[in-house]
């Protein structure tokens, strides 16, 4: 049974009643045993975004499997670090999970303060989803293909500025910027709601999101991917070009939806969770979704998803750097 409430978004499962009522301090708990009690998963983003699609279409299958009361809790607000610090500050018990972006390993450079460590205080257990951004053209403002983004760029930069969403997009932005050589400006906005808007109006010729945030848009012809972040074209999106076809190299990122524990989670745990992850992700019905979101399915390792983590730490750093972008 599932219920919608103003504080989340709870998922039951069979049986769970009576192990909801239990209480184990992290000392005493095994991962054999988990979980034995409701179990909150904190998503850092409005509902309607990405990540709450991400959230609620495997959370409920991890309910199934765990037998178990899920929580989902959003928490929004700058860039996923105010639900992320909820998580930080957790105890180390496997009760309070989240689910983040890429934004994880951005944020270091574009916040100057966190309010945790990025690497100390999560445990990466794997990743949900991953896929590609893509730059999106305005048809009403003449973008329908990148070449003509391109040349009309190069033409009059000031007249083409860009869109981003938050520090996920903006940062591959400011990538594409740098790889392209063009001399366009960023425009931030505070969701992908009001910048689809924008650009279905005409009223800025681009932005960046991802391929789920605007499917419906472009199957409909009011808004046009020009181009995805992806080494190779996605398989749900055939006919759009990489960022290299189009003449853009060295733009090859994919954007991701996580799962972390908090900062020492016994390993046993992170490694149980991940595995009840892989099933739900094998799942005929799943893996279809994914494949219609243009994306595909995670299921790396904890270890191998945490060296993500680092790698993907000194990327952003280096084109922050690059950018010129100073944490605020």
């Amino acid at each position: 049974m599932t219920g919608l409430s103003r504080r989340g978004f709870v998922v039951g499962a069979a049986g769970a009643t009576g192990a909801a009522g239990l209480s184990m301090t992290p000392s005493v708990v095994r991962a054999q045993e988990y979980p034995a009690k409701q179990v909150r998963v904190i998503v850092p983003y409005p509902a309607g975004g990405g990540t709450d699609i991400v959230a609620r279409l495997i959370v409920p299958k991890l309910a199934e499997r765990w037998k178990q009361t899920v929580i989902i809790d959003n928490k929004g607000g700058a860039s996923g670090i105010l639900g992320s610090e909820i998580v930080a500050r957790a105890p180390a018990d496997g009760y309070t999970l989240l689910i983040m972006t890429s934004a994880h390993t951005i944020n270091p450079f574009t916040t100057k303060t966190l309010p945790y460590d990025t690497e100390r205080d999560f445990t990466p257990i794997t990743i949900l989803v991953a896929g590609a951004l893509t730059l999106v053209g305005s048809p009403k403002a003449g973008m329908d293909s990148m070449e003509k983004f391109l040349a009309a760029a190069r033409a009059d930069p000031a007249k083409f500025p860009w869109g981003s969403t938050e520090n996920t997009t903006r940062m591959v932005g400011e990538l594409f910027r740098i790889r392209s050589g063009l001399k366009i400006e960023n425009v931030a906005y505070k969701g992908a709601a009001p910048m689809m808007q924008e650009l279905a109006g005409g009223h800025i010729p681009v932005g960046f999101t991802s391929p789920l945030t605007v499917m419906s848009q472009h199957r409909a012809g009011t808004l046009r991917m020009l181009a995805v972040s992806t080494p190779k074209r996605l398989a749900a999106l055939p006919e759009i070009p990489t960022m290299a076809e189009s003449g853009v190299p060295g733009v090859e990122i994919e954007a991701w939806f996580s799962l972390f524990g908090p900062g020492g989670l016994p390993p046993a745990l992170a490694q149980r969770r991940r595995d009840a992850v892989v099933a739900v992700l094998a799942e005929p019905e799943i893996k279809a979704k994914i494949a219609e979101l243009a994306s595909a399915p995670g299921g790396e390792s904890p270890e191998a998803f945490a060296a993500l983590v680092k790698k993907e730490l000194v990327i952003w750093g280096e084109t922050a750097k690059a950018a010129g972008i100073v944490p605020e």
